[in-house]
């Protein structure tokens, strides 16, 4: 009822994703006051605000169009849009996190481009480049430069060569960063690395019950989207099957990001994830099930979003 609207949607779909979008950010301004929802340390609440507004919507676009575009899911559909707003449901003031993100589709874009080609140097260069400039907010993500790796392997280009420009890409950013200090008499300071992590039963038991719900929704989801991938993944076009595995190792590797950085590193799993349940939504057989969970996810990200206190 509801999926067979987002899949080759009509114009006025595009209209209300904008709406749905817009109605999804100022949701928890009915249960809080603005100042308090869209506070940060260092950006005032209204530029928040507006980067909460654009930042996920684009991204959610960015991932419905690549996905699209790479025929990963050859469906024209908007699921994958929706899907990632709602996966972005608790995060209400997360900038850094909103940046790299969106930033983060140019490395996965680029990574996907190494299809078919002996000498990807342009895309390794561009993968290598976009994660080190980011690694100097969260040093972690350089783990993501083993998708070049993985890639090569997948694609069958895996050559000495391109790992050399992958590593001159993330060089590039450190040398300036060493020439900067060396100018400028400041000290260089190397990426420090977070060690392993564990999160503790008492911050998951401090979670309210609608995120408590929300997250139940979500893992039910999550479960059922994997079952389907790994069932049907053998009928898949070649390209798309490739695809979707550097996309389940982009997941692993965000879900070491998690293990290693913390919970705030949750955000950078919702892109794979993302196109996992986006894949799905729109291929499931049982076209029920799929829309009862579908409004379901909705339902409690409405209701964990209304009710999110920072």
């Amino acid at each position: 009822m509801f999926l067979k609207h987002l899949i080759n949607p009509r114009p006025t779909i595009i209209i209300f994703f904008i709406l749905f979008c817009i109605l999804f950010t100022c949701l928890p301004l009915l249960n809080s006051s603005f100042e308090l929802i869209f506070s940060h340390q260092w950006v005032s609440p209204v530029f928040v605000f507006l980067l909460g507004l654009l930042l996920p919507a684009f991204n959610a676009l960015g991932i419905n169009n690549l996905v699209y575009e790479k025929n990963i899911i050859r469906k024209d559909n908007l699921v994958l849009g929706f899907v990632f707003l709602l996966l972005c449901t608790p995060f209400i003031n997360t900038v850094s996190e909103w940046i790299i993100s969106f930033f983060l589709l140019f490395f996965l874009n680029s990574i996907l481009e190494t299809y078919q080609k002996e000498y990807p140097f342009a895309q390794v260069f561009n993968a290598g480049i976009i994660v080190s400039i980011f690694s100097f907010i969260f040093p972690n993500l350089l783990f993501l430069m083993l998708l070049i790796v993985i890639s090569g392997i997948n694609y069958s280009n895996l050559n000495w060569r391109n790992l050399c420009i992958s590593s001159i890409g993330v060089a590039i950013p450190y040398f300036f960063y060493f020439v900067y200090t060396f100018l400028f008499d400041e000290t260089f300071i190397f990426p420090t690395f977070e060690t392993l992590q564990f999160i503790s039963l008492p911050a998951i038991n401090d979670f309210k019950t609608p995120k408590l719900i929300w997250i139940s929704v979500l893992l039910i989801i999550s479960l059922l989207s994997f079952i389907e991938l790994f069932q049907w993944l053998y009928k898949k076009s070649i390209r798309s099957r490739k695809s979707f595995l550097i996309i389940s190792f982009y997941f692993v590797f965000s879900v070491l990001l998690i293990i290693f950085g913390g919970l705030k590193s949750w955000y950078f799993l919702m892109t794979p994830l993302c196109v996992i349940i986006g894949n799905y939504f729109t291929y499931t057989k049982n076209k029920k099930i799929g829309n009862f969970l579908f409004l379901l996810f909705i339902i409690s990200s409405f209701y964990c979003r209304y009710s999110v206190v920072l």
